[in-house]
């Protein structure tokens, strides 16, 4: 499986589907394209959201890691520190995708 969609060697809606079932298979419910984080709600609590996690992806170049809310969290963090420019996350989704969880999770991340 490829952990960056942009990666993928052929860029077609089958492929990008399939390999976003195979990592969710996996219990990998995150996925890149690019900068950008693709989330899917598992409909249960993955034990990928303790303190560990957070130090594990604190100060950490986006894609050295698996991909992970906390690093989108961290890199909008540090590129405000270093810019002085705000920064802004948006999460979107469909009802039910997990958009308040995930905002839970940043949060938690950032504080």
């Amino acid at each position: 499986d490829f952990d960056d969609l942009c990666n993928l060697p052929n860029l077609t809606e089958t492929a990008i589907l399939e390999n976003l079932k195979c990592r969710f298979l996996k219990h990998k419910i995150y996925t890149y394209a690019g900068s950008i984080l693709i989330a899917i709600n598992p409909f249960k609590f993955l034990p990928i959201y303790n303190p560990k996690y957070v130090k594990m992806y604190e100060n950490h170049q986006l894609g050295k890691l698996e991909p992970h809310i906390f690093a989108i969290a961290d890199v909008a963090y540090h590129t405000m520190l270093k810019k002085h420019v705000n920064q802004c996350i948006v999460i979107s989704g469909e009802s039910g995708s997990g958009k308040t969880q995930s905002t839970n999770f940043l949060i938690h991340c950032l504080t």
